[in-house]
């Protein structure tokens, strides 16, 4: 795993130890080269999440103490690229080429912020709202899962990682060719589905989807049962994930329904509150989460649940409270589950804990009638 994580980075963050040429003329604080180096320290013996997120705390502390360091803010890019923040890579990618416009990589740049443009707009195609992914050499890593998040349905959990996506193996794949994976598999899956229609007397593919997991004896199922009226049900052929648990070496596979994949609720990043929220012309309801959040296993599903009524009348955004930590301290957040409601770019109300569902309906009843 150290290995891992350190091959993430080593090749684009070990220029900075030294003076880049492009600020030979301008001296760097002692202090942000420490800041940096303490990152790149924790990021070398990282074997969790939270290893990534003090990382990018001493990076983020480097980039305050010389805000003019054109190679801070590339690796700040970087490393939030393959951490599930593609909108930070895009504004971090930016400050570099404003600091540095005769860059020689300019173009591999802008091909990285394209690149990052098209991940966005995959992940909202997809939906997957309450999970946040890594990219690994070894497999796309579980973050962050929201309790009773429909993905969670399939038994998927926090710190797991993905091998592959039906036969395409997403090992040493980059996050957006793992978002592209679940969409090109998808596809397939559902036109075998189609054809198989056509063919009947065969087993049809995904057929022991309603099984959700099959597992090595190290593997323990478990369910999470949400609460009445929570549910929404999964239709569709389903495409397996090969995952593999903490701690354990044996592989098994889960089981994703292709609804699964299509949500009204979007997850979004500090980095776009202003454009998904602020200047979001419906109102807009937004569901603060943590993966330890034991009341949100009934909540996050339950709005879930009622986001589909409200299909272009409210929008829907999730925020993980973890990953987006200056955004919670600036909203005040104080504890999770909490749902603000913003209309006009202002917040408007501000809930904390769980709402029984005949208050979450009343609620959102009022948010869309005005």
């Amino acid at each position: 795993m150290k290995k891992a994580i350190r091959q993430l980075v080593i090749t684009s963050l070990f220029a900075l130890l030294t003076v880049s040429p492009l600020l030979a003329q301008e001296e760097i604080p002692e202090a942000a080269r420490e800041r940096f180096k303490a990152g790149f320290a924790i990021i070398e013996k990282a074997d969790s999440p939270a290893g990534f997120r003090a990382a990018m705390d001493e990076f983020e502390a480097a980039a305050a103490l010389a805000p003019r360091w054109p190679d801070i803010h590339y690796n700040l890019a970087k490393v939030a690229a393959e951490t599930d923040k593609p909108a930070k890579a895009i504004n971090e990618y930016r400050a570099y080429l404003a600091l540095a416009p005769e860059a020689a990589d300019r173009a591999a740049v802008e091909g990285d912020i394209a690149r990052m443009k098209e991940m966005i707009a995959r992940k909202r195609k997809l939906g997957l709202p309450g999970v946040v992914f890594a990219a690994m050499p070894d497999g796309i890593w579980v973050m962050e899962l929201a309790p009773g998040s429909r993905v969670g349905k399939t038994l998927l959990r926090k710190g797991y990682k993905i091998l592959a996506v039906e036969g395409e193996s997403v090992v040493g794949a980059k996050l957006d060719g793992f978002f592209r994976a679940i969409e090109t598999q998808s596809a397939k899956v559902a036109a075998a589905k189609s054809e198989e229609k056509k063919q009947p007397g065969q087993i049809p593919a995904g057929f022991r989807s309603e099984m959700g997991f099959i597992r090595s004896q190290k593997f323990m199922r478990t369910t999470q049962p949400n609460a009445a009226g929570n549910a929404v049900e999964e239709t569709g052929p389903a495409i397996a994930f090969t995952v593999i648990s903490p701690g354990s070496t044996d592989t098994g596979k889960l089981f994703f329904k292709q609804s699964m994949f299509r949500s009204s609720v979007i997850e979004i990043e500090e980095d776009e509150f202003e454009d998904e929220v602020i200047k979001e012309r419906l109102p807009v309801v937004v569901t603060f989460w943590g993966s330890d959040c034991g009341p949100c296993q009934d909540f996050v599903p339950a709005v879930e649940a009622q986001s589909a009524r409200y299909a272009g009348k409210v929008k829907f955004v999730n925020v993980n409270v973890n990953e987006n930590r200056k955004l919670a301290g600036q909203l005040a957040i104080k504890g999770v589950p909490a749902m603000m409601v913003y209309k006009g770019g202002s917040p408007v109300s501000t809930t904390t804990g769980r709402i029984d569902n005949a208050k979450l309906a009343e609620l959102l009843q009022g948010v869309a009638a005005n």
